[in-house]
């Protein structure tokens, strides 16, 4: 190998991608984790372009990789011109000059070769959305380069995996800090890894008070919390979880301020992090950033707490806002997944919602389909607390609400919620019922 032939390898050059052609033809292991990731774009001239989608080509057709043969039967085909010439000397070259050693070195580098090639192309489209001015677009598209995996987990193979299933706790929760949503037949512990839950409430109804006490039941709880907010400011953020842990009204902390020193400096619980943006400024891509930043920091939350979505900005560009809010939350959902990290944010409900005792699920303001990318949906009233969507547990349940605002407080209670305005043993009670009235009429029939 020449000179010239080394430094084209080293770049991933001709001769490299000879050599991944190569491991593709010969190594049906390599070419399956390569069959989606190895774009024809990657290559840099059309012969070897052509070569790659002959390959996936004939693939799909017979599943199995072609042989030399098929392939210049195939490209035999081809008008004459300089592509047929030119890809016939690259099937040539791939097919006489065979290097083992190189062969697996390429295998071993395609991926990095794959991610240097979709780096250059994010690059190129950069250039024509920097003169646009479309900063969250260049961002998005360079995070997308970088994505690249050659991943080939098949997923849960069901009946294999009986056993592990019954050993192992799947859902690794993170509490409320309110019982009635923790206990077993609602949330079963709390919010997941992965899980988005979302509350609502009307302007005005407490929507951030709620989001503080999730906040406080992660932290009571040992775990450490980030807290986004778009409409209040850090410090009077930080002045309701003062006022949630230590039991004394916001107006006061500061007359009696060595009193809730003591308090905090003995509550034996987990960090947080509060932090501040503008309404309609932070993205998906803001948040994930300071993420990137709190956890190069050595900080490591258990729970993400966003108040709220409908503030947030979507990174993609909408003409109706309902779109826009649907994309949002589709976006938190996958972010949740993505971080392997429960999330809490709220939204608002509409002008229907304002009076009702009960607000259903269906009093969503802007965009019903908020609601359908979620795993739990609460919503709340004055009075009242609606479980109107449950990926875990029961649904369609109320509970009754008590709040009180000057010590960011909220309580849930009520042992028995109620479904339907009838209690659970109501319910139970009114079913024995009947079916003693069943047993009664079906002795006299025969009795008759």
């Amino acid at each position: 190998m020449s000179y010239t032939d080394v430094d084209s390898f080293k770049s991933f050059g001709t001769n490299f991608q000879n050599c991944v052609l190569q491991g593709a033809l010969i190594d049906r292991d390599f070419f399956e984790k390569s069959f989606e990731v190895l774009k024809e774009e990657y290559f840099t001239s059309e012969a070897h372009k052509t070569v790659w989608l002959e390959i996936r080509k004939l693939f799909n057709k017979y599943s199995a990789p072609p042989t030399y043969d098929t392939l210049k039967t195939e490209i035999s085909q081809y008008p004459e011109g300089e592509l047929k010439e030119s890809t016939i000397n690259v099937l040539l070259d791939i097919e006489t000059k065979v290097n083992r050693q190189e062969i697996e070195y390429a295998k071993d580098k395609s991926l990095e070769f794959c991610r240097n090639q979709s780096m250059k192309g994010a690059i190129l489209q950069s250039v024509d959305l920097l003169k646009e001015g479309k900063f969250e677009e260049i961002q998005k598209t360079i995070e997308d380069s970088l994505k690249i995996s050659t991943e080939q987990d098949m997923g849960h193979d069901y009946f294999d995996s009986f056993k592990s299933r019954q050993q192992v706790h799947v859902r690794s929760c993170i509490p409320t800090g309110f019982p009635l949503l923790d206990q077993s037949t609602v949330l079963d512990g709390g919010l997941a890894h992965g899980e988005l839950g979302v509350v609502m409430a009307p302007t005005g109804g407490g929507k951030s008070f709620m989001l503080v006490n999730f906040g406080y039941g992660a932290l009571a709880a040992g775990k450490n919390v980030v807290h986004y907010t778009f409409e209040l400011s850090e410090t009077h953020v930080g002045n309701r979880y003062d006022s949630r842990i230590t039991s004394i009204p916001t107006k006061e902390l500061r007359s009696r301020m060595g009193e809730a020193e003591t308090h905090l400096a003995n509550f034996n619980g987990g960090q947080l992090f509060i932090k501040e943006y503008p309404p309609k400024v932070a993205t998906i891509n803001t948040i994930k950033f300071h993420m990137g930043r709190l956890l190069s920091n050595g900080f490591s939350p258990d729970l993400i707490i966003i108040d709220y979505g409908d503030l947030m900005k979507s990174r993609r560009g909408y003409d109706q806002k309902r779109f826009e809010l649907e994309s949002i939350f589709e976006d938190l959902r996958a972010l949740s997944m993505e971080m392997k990290l429960p999330i809490w944010t709220a939204t608002q409900s509409n002008r229907d919602g304002f009076n009702d005792d009960v607000i259903t699920i269906d009093k969503v303001g802007e965009a019903i389909n908020k609601a359908m990318v979620v795993d739990f949906f609460g919503t709340f009233s004055q009075r009242k607390f609606h479980v109107g969507k449950n990926r875990m547990g029961q649904a369609n349940i109320n509970f009754n609400i008590d709040m009180d605002p000057a010590r960011s407080y909220i309580e849930l209670n009520d042992d028995m919620p109620t479904t339907g305005g009838f209690s659970i043993n109501e319910k139970v009670n009114n079913m024995l019922n009947g079916q003693d009235k069943i047993r009664s009429l079906y002795r006299d029939f025969k009795e008759g």
